[in-house]
């Protein structure tokens, strides 16, 4: 096997896990059963521990951004853009009972180096920037009109999409699809029958400000 094809594997078992149990609830014997190969291969492609979780939120993170290019191609109101949005962490719920991977990292905070802290925290940012310029843009041309700062409104919004991912996976719930739509639409006033206009927020851009962020905090 390829040593890219290699790493990827172990970084699909790797995360598997992390969603499913939690980062500091396996270890490299577990990924090494799991894909039929020794702890020694898996110590030569991440030495440590915390050199596979960095790698693990960095392509969490890639991926992400690379969902968030495709959001509103067919149709960039702010309220599509934002629906489309939620969809993407109500996904994991046709993939068992995983959790978003910004979440399990989150509860296990206090055990991480610093350098997976900002990973998590440029994964944050990116978010709530995202999101931030989507209210904004709804702001200005009637889609939403809420009241108060779009940056707490922004953080809300994403507090409450993990914490709906949390709680209906310990209730076993059916509904997670739309039980989050309806008190977004409250939130921020929804306004169904206004078209939009605007710019995009631009993943690209954002990837590029978050970057060097890391790199000026850790070089």
């Amino acid at each position: 096997m390829a040593t890219t094809d290699t790493t990827e594997v172990i970084l699909d078992a790797a995360q598997e896990l992390v969603q499913l149990r939690g980062f500091n609830a396996f270890s490299y014997r577990d990924i090494a059963n799991r894909i039929g190969i020794r702890t020694a291969s898996i110590h030569y492609h991440f030495p440590k521990k915390d050199d596979l979780a960095r790698t693990l939120i960095r392509r969490y993170h890639a991926r992400f951004l690379d969902a968030l290019r495709q959001i509103g191609r067919g149709n960039p109101r702010p309220q599509t853009r934002l629906t489309e949005y939620m969809a993407l962490f109500f996904s994991l719920s046709s993939q068992g009972d995983r959790l978003c991977l910004f979440a399990v990292f989150s509860a296990d905070l206090t055990s991480l180096s610093e350098e997976v802290r900002q990973e998590i925290r440029a994964f944050y940012d990116t978010n709530v920037d995202w999101l931030r310029l989507i209210l904004e843009e709804g702001q200005r041309t009637g889609a939403f009109a809420f009241s108060g700062s779009s940056e707490e409104m922004a953080r809300g919004i994403f507090a409450l999409l993990e914490g709906e991912i949390l709680v209906t996976r310990a209730f076993s719930s059916t509904s997670r699809d739309t039980s989050v739509l309806p008190v977004v639409r409250s939130l921020l006033n929804w306004q169904d029958d206004r078209p939009a206009r605007g710019d995009t927020p631009d993943p690209d851009k954002m990837e590029q400000t978050h970057s060097a962020q890391s790199h000026s905090s850790h070089v």
